[in-house]
């Protein structure tokens, strides 16, 4: 294996990370595009404005309305002062969330109703202002592979280090990849057993791994030390067994995410991961046991579980019960793309289920 300080420090081309799909880029949805859509025209308005925590206006955040039903109606990108607008909507309910793609912030929907207050359909308009004040995700500060809570791992870090890490966590919060890149390096540098480094720097090449499989080197050389400096590490742990699994080493990720169930067995992303990777060594039974556990933990509503359970069905034949799964995967990815192929193999599944013999 390469030696630390040549994958940390000698990485030169950065990746960019995947761009959240877009909506419509417009700080508005005029009513021809509401039209488009299908929905039904009037003269009401909803509009707002979206701020942080600090009552200060977010530029660009994604905002979406919908009808009473959860139906996505339009989508919309807050201005250069954090507002919004949806024109041309008839009365009703409706749902207005804040989608937030790309930053450390929570998603957050309101409700409105829309009544114009005129006997006479169409001639009255009401204008709804709806403000948001989103929060934090608490665990974005933890990294890409947070799964859980975040134990404290005390250390005598030189002040000097800990400065460097700490900026690099804040250029990396504030989308700046490249001087976050270098103040975790930097960092290390000056203290190569600093375990929040690595385990922060070594999850951020993982995650740009799927592109680029030296970033996943990288990542594995770096998730291996912050494991064996701290062995207990939740996210360590689940990051080095994630990227084990990524780079085809099964036994190896089985292993660190079994220790990573052990040290914490709560947590839906470690036993979705581990049961993969009992899946791929054809470990059925153990598998299915770690599906059942993830979609315990969350509440049945991990559509990528339910996607992972039906594929271990169909291979056993079991066909009802794998049918029964994409159902639910359905049910919990309501966006899914393929959906209408879905519904079809569903249909296959619940045939092939019929013409089985009994008992």
């Amino acid at each position: 294996m390469k030696k630390l300080g040549y994958l940390v420090f000698g990485l030169g081309v950065l990746l960019v990370l995947p761009v959240a799909q877009p909506a419509v880029n417009a700080s508005r949805i005029t009513a021809s595009i509401l039209a488009l859509a299908g929905v039904p025209q009037g003269r009401n308005t909803i509009n707002g404005t979206v701020f942080n925590e600090s009552h200060r206006p977010v530029a660009d955040a994604y905002v979406e309305l919908l009808d009473d039903y959860n139906s996505t109606l339009g989508r919309s990108k807050t201005d250069g002062s954090g507002h919004f607008t949806f024109n041309g909507l008839i009365d009703g309910r409706y749902k207005v969330k804040v989608v937030p793609y790309g930053t450390d912030y929570l998603e957050q929907t309101q409700d409105v109703v829309l009544a114009s207050g005129s006997a006479i359909a169409g001639s009255g308009s009401a204008r709804e202002n709806v403000d948001f004040y989103l929060k934090v995700n608490e665990r974005a500060s933890y990294g890409p592979f947070a799964v859980g809570p975040r134990v404290v791992f005390v250390q005598d870090v030189p002040p000097a280090a800990r400065k460097l890490y700490e900026d690099g966590v804040g250029f990396l919060k504030a989308k700046k990849e490249k001087e976050g890149f270098e103040s975790l390096k930097k960092s290390l540098e000056l203290f190569p057993n600093y375990y929040s480094a690595l385990d922060r720097l070594g999850a951020e090449y993982a995650i740009r791994g799927t592109t680029d499989r030296s970033y996943l080197e990288a990542g594995l050389i770096l998730l291996t030390k912050a494991v064996e400096v701290n062995p207990r590490g939740l996210h360590s742990l689940f990051g080095l067994g994630w990227t084990q699994y990524q780079l085809g080493l099964n036994a190896e990720a089985i292993e660190s995410l079994t220790q990573a169930t052990t040290v914490y067995g709560k947590s839906p992303d470690a036993y979705l991961w581990l049961g993969k990777a009992l899946k791929r060594a054809a470990m059925q039974d153990r598998a299915e046991a770690a599906f059942k556990r993830a979609n315990e933990l969350s509440n049945g509503k991990g559509a990528d579980i339910h996607w992972e359970m039906a594929g271990l069905y169909r291979d056993q034949k079991r066909y009802k019960e794998a049918a029964d799964e994409l159902e639910l995967f359905l049910k919990n990815e309501s966006k899914a793309a393929d959906a209408e192929k879905i519904k079809a193999l569903i249909k296959q599944l619940r045939d092939k289920a019929a013409q089985a013999p009994k008992g």
